[in-house]
């Protein structure tokens, strides 16, 4: 049976010191080379994905941004893009911005991508741009109009801030266009106290973008194996064939696993895998 192995990032393959191991790194390596199948699905754009995980030699797309990109590794070529229709992301900016939010916009111009910004407000905005500007992230613009880049191609608003302001917002949104976009909250997990709230549009979520990879790539039929840890790689958990949350994993993923395995401190991704390829080929 073919099967294709999908894997979250930041607290999945990569440790909480946001690197992958040199294990990890051979193993990972071994297993492409060996024909595996395995891709990542990250909430994190492809620039910092690579500046993260380097060369590893995908051969097949990743996702990226929830499931607004089905993008080529190497290249960074988008296969798919999931934009915001215009007016509602103006809708949406106004929602946020009428609540006291200052939101960073990644957009795709049809060339290139972008995160454009009007101010940092916050520590927790300036913790997400510090990181950013250490991986060298050449997408990031400063502009006085943030409204202004709405019609370029919005594919995510990302607003930082603390949870007890946060909640409120994303609850009022949820009411106003839950039906139209992905929500998603979750905290800031580098920088504690802190939380992540994102817009996208309603087909960028993991589980459908792992549909349209399954669909390009003629895969409809292989068992699908995938391994998360937050509430956005809840969608693909319940798509998997084998759902498999890590040690670490927040409880709304762990009672849909089949299998818990280790936290992405140890390895655990890709143990796993050549475990289960060993016992397949039954050695």
């Amino acid at each position: 049976m073919t099967t294709l192995y999908v894997s979250d990032l930041d607290g999945t393959l990569v440790r909480d010191d946001l690197t992958l191991s040199n294990e990890s790194r051979h193993e990972l390596c071994a297993l492409l080379a060996e024909g595996a199948l395995i891709t990542v699905a990250s909430a994190r754009s492809v620039t910092s994905i690579r500046a993260i995980l380097g060369n590893i030699p995908f051969t097949l797309p990743i996702i990226e941004f929830n499931g607004a990109f089905l993008t080529e590794y190497r290249t960074g070529r988008h296969e798919i893009v999931n934009a915001i229709p215009a007016t509602l992301a103006r809708g949406i900016f106004d929602a946020l911005t009428a609540a006291g939010c200052e939101p960073y916009i990644s957009s795709f111009d049809g060339a290139h991508d972008l995160v454009f910004y009007r101010e940092i407000a916050n520590e927790g905005m300036a913790a997400y741009f510090a990181e950013r500007a250490a991986f060298k992230d050449e997408r990031l613009r400063r502009v006085d109009d943030l409204a202004a880049t709405l019609d370029i191609g919005t594919v995510c608003l990302t607003v930082i801030e603390r949870g007890e302001r946060l909640d409120p917002v994303h609850a009022s949104l949820a009411t106003a266009f839950g039906d139209r976009v992905e929500l998603t909250s979750c905290d800031y997990r580098y920088f504690p106290g802190w939380k992540f709230f994102t817009v996208h549009d309603r087909r960028a979520t993991k589980d459908q973008a792992i549909a349209a990879l399954r669909k390009a790539r003629g895969l409809e039929e292989a068992e699908l194996v995938v391994f998360g840890d937050e509430v956005n790689d809840i969608g693909m958990m319940r798509a998997a064939d084998r759902p498999i949350a890590m040690a670490n994993a927040k409880p709304g993923v762990k009672v849909l696993a089949r299998e818990i395995i280790g936290s992405n401190n140890e390895d655990s991704v890709v143990r796993r895998i050549r475990a289960d390829r060993e016992k397949m080929a039954g050695r």
